[in-house]
């Protein structure tokens, strides 16, 4: 007889042989939730994105501020949320598309060891960058810029800020500094 309940021996196992091993230690594979979803502004584009991107549960655009209604994808690694910038054929519009995920759902044939690794690293916050999409192997979808905003975090449905919010602060930030930069020159040249 084991002194202790067959359940919780298998619990244990299990997280031993699903371990990952770090510095002679083992971190086991903890599962979260990611919202996956993708704004409408992929859908026309995504017979092209389908050879590369795993397809997310959703198509909408109540993907830029997430609820209860968007699907989710089980994860081992970090939640995305990716912004971008997609060429529109008017060329006189500008269009931006959001992209949730699972980092392990993202590319079909996956991201670079350490790229994925980078993303995976910031276990109790979100961390936003601007990095160029050819780092990740990301498909082109502007003409104009390779860049694109990228977030990461780890936990349950950690991907779920709100990314019309946060593009209009960071462009608020931008033009706060613009502001300033001016109103130092004009100083300088007044008094100068």
């Amino acid at each position: 007889m084991w002194p202790w309940p067959e359940a919780f021996i298998l619990a244990i196992m299990s997280d031993i042989v699903g371990a990952i091993i770090v510095d002679n230690g083992y971190v086991p594979k903890h599962k979260s939730n990611c919202f996956s979803c993708a704004s409408f502004a992929y859908l026309p584009l995504w017979n092209q994105l389908m050879h590369h991107y795993f397809p997310p549960k959703n198509f909408t655009d109540r993907c830029w501020q997430p609820d209860a209604g968007i699907g989710t994808v089980p994860c081992t690694s970090a939640c995305f949320t990716l912004v971008e910038r997609i060429d529109q054929q008017d060329f006189f519009t500008e269009q931006r598309g959001v992209l949730r995920g699972c980092v392990d759902r993202l590319l079909l044939f996956g991201l670079d060891d350490d790229v994925r690794s980078v993303l995976s690293a910031h276990t109790s916050q979100r961390i936003c960058r601007e990095t160029n999409r050819k780092i990740l192997r990301l498909f082109p979808l502007s003409t104009d810029s390779d860049v694109v905003t990228l977030c990461s975090c780890v936990g349950d449905h950690c991907n779920d800020q709100d990314m019309l919010l946060a593009l209009n602060s960071s462009n608020d930030a931008g033009k706060l500094v613009l502001l300033f930069i001016l109103l130092s020159l004009s100083i300088l040249l007044y008094h100068g």
